[in-house]
């Protein structure tokens, strides 16, 4: 939908295959299929292809306006004026004979740079930095307030299986491993990115992750996807890792720097919502930026004016940010603690067979079309409520199977029943409970993190912020990580 709004959707569709939505399978193998809304569908591809689609996109429509330059940023920079520090520009390194390539984008994520045996340094100068540079980021710990990651939550590691078939094509498929949900969706006709979350924050050692894969991951996917997973792990060169943590999203403490995207903060890859976040990122300051009628001008005094409104802007972005990426956000992990867990991704497989809103509704939030927290909250609570519903009631999949294998429908009396009875066995009690107080311990803590923020209510940017609060914090997380944190890349 971001991508429609500004004219780009085409740089999905012409390099990646056609998704119609998910498929999701439950501990007894069974599926549930949970498509797009009607007129919708996605798009699954290699994601080196797709930011090049983007560039290529960029600079084929904006390029008599803009200069492009392949380099290293190596430092932002600042100046105090007024009391209030200011970023002013950059410097860069690149090859000292750069020259723009006549036909840029064509092949792979980076481009190559002609050969040189010296690289220089450059300033460029601007009245706003836009970091855009992922979770990795050196940078925002200087510029924002940020709270880094005591350690890793977990790991998604993943491989590509080739010449296998999915058991939904057009569909990506989540499988329910031991410990964590497995992520499966077609790259293009002849392969298929696997990723499986390893809880832990640390991983093992290669020979281990491949035992891991061939003996734990393969065997809670269906057959054939199993024999592809288990040939491409043969191979150690074939597994890729990618840590995963959680922090607060970052606010700038510092006037004329920005982030966006996975800059700003980070969510759980399970979903998939770390573009659909960026681009959302990326229209949201747009339409705040362009208020402001000029970014240069030559008098100083208009200048200053200049310097404010993007202030304004700037801060008018942060507070409006956390809209829609707080949903995104807390569905992913939510999500993923969901299905992490044994007795709430039997509620959540529940609610995908009633049908109706409970399929479209949360696939809405998914797709981020519908990224309304008080939307994601109704859901989450219906899931839990559902669960502890089919617990008293025996109903859902704890009514058992017919001949068939379909789930059996109880009747109004039998349902009755069995309510009756559950106030009779501690252990239904026990199990109804346990899972309502989970939902709560799972979404409360999220809520917390993505959407409360001092910064609502005071300038992050003044000199109480800058001077008082943010040392302060540092002290705080230092006491409490003596290790200190380790910000990673979604």
């Amino acid at each position: 939908v971001a991508l429609k709004q500004v004219g780009m959707h085409e740089c999905a569709l012409k390099i990646g295959m056609n998704a119609q939505g998910y498929a999701v399978q439950n501990d007894d193998g069974n599926w549930v299929p949970l498509p797009f809304k009607e007129g919708h569908k996605g798009v699954s591809f290699h994601f080196g292809d797709f930011v090049q689609s983007l560039r290529r996109n960029v600079w084929d429509t904006c390029k008599n306006n803009v200069e492009m330059v392949q380099g290293i940023v190596t430092d932002i920079l600042s100046e105090t004026v007024s009391g209030q520090e200011r970023v002013y520009g950059i410097t860069y390194t690149r090859s000292s004979n750069y020259k723009v390539p006549s036909e840029p984008f064509l092949q792979g994520p980076d481009m190559p740079e002609e050969e040189s045996s010296e690289r220089v340094t450059i300033t460029a100068k601007a009245p706003l930095v836009v970091m855009c540079d992922g979770g990795s980021s050196k940078f925002k710990g200087r510029f924002a307030h940020y709270r880094p990651a005591g350690q890793y939550h977990s790991h998604f590691v993943g491989l590509i299986a080739k010449d296998v078939e999915l058991p939904f094509e057009e569909h990506g498929h989540v499988f329910l491993g031991q410990n964590g949900p497995i992520l499966s969706y077609r790259l293009d006709p002849n392969e298929v990115r696997v990723l499986a979350d390893y809880k832990c924050d640390e991983l093992p050692k290669p020979e281990q992750l491949q035992k891991w894969l061939i003996e734990e991951v393969a065997p809670r996917m269906n057959p054939a996807m199993a024999k592809g997973v288990i040939a491409a792990a043969q191979d150690k060169r074939n597994i890729r890792s990618m840590p995963i943590a959680q922090y607060k999203a970052t606010t700038p403490s510092t006037a004329g720097v920005i982030g966006i995207g996975d800059n700003a903060n980070q969510r759980h890859p399970l979903t998939g919502g770390g573009m659909t976040c960026c681009f959302r990122d990326a229209l949201l300051l747009a339409d705040e930026l362009h208020r402001i009628p000029d970014f240069r001008v030559a008098d100083v005094a208009k200048m200053v004016e200049v310097e404010q409104q993007m202030h304004d802007a700037i801060l008018r972005y942060s507070r409006r940010r956390y809209l829609h990426s707080s949903c995104i956000n807390i569905l992913s992990w939510a999500l993923y603690s969901v299905f992490s867990n044994q007795l709430m991704r039997t509620a959540c497989f529940d609610y995908f067979l009633l049908g109706g809103d409970c399929i479209s509704g949360p696939m809405e939030l998914l797709a981020g079309l519908n990224p309304s927290p008080s939307t994601l909250l109704r859901h989450y609570s219906r899931v839990a409520a559902n669960g502890a519903y089919n617990v008293i009631t025996l109903s859902g999949s704890y009514a058992g199977k017919n001949v068939d294998g379909s789930i059996k429908i109880l009747t109004s009396e039998e349902k009755r029943r069995n309510a009756i009875a559950f106030f009779l066995s501690p252990r239904r009690i026990l199990k109804a409970e346990y899972m309502l107080a989970y939902a709560v311990y799972v979404f409360a803590p999220l809520v917390v993190r993505e959407m409360i923020s001092i910064w609502r209510f005071i300038d992050p940017m003044d000199a109480f912020a800058i001077k008082v609060y943010k040392p302060l914090e540092s002290s705080v997380m230092r006491m409490l990580h003596p290790k200190g944190g380790r910000p990673v890349s979604a």
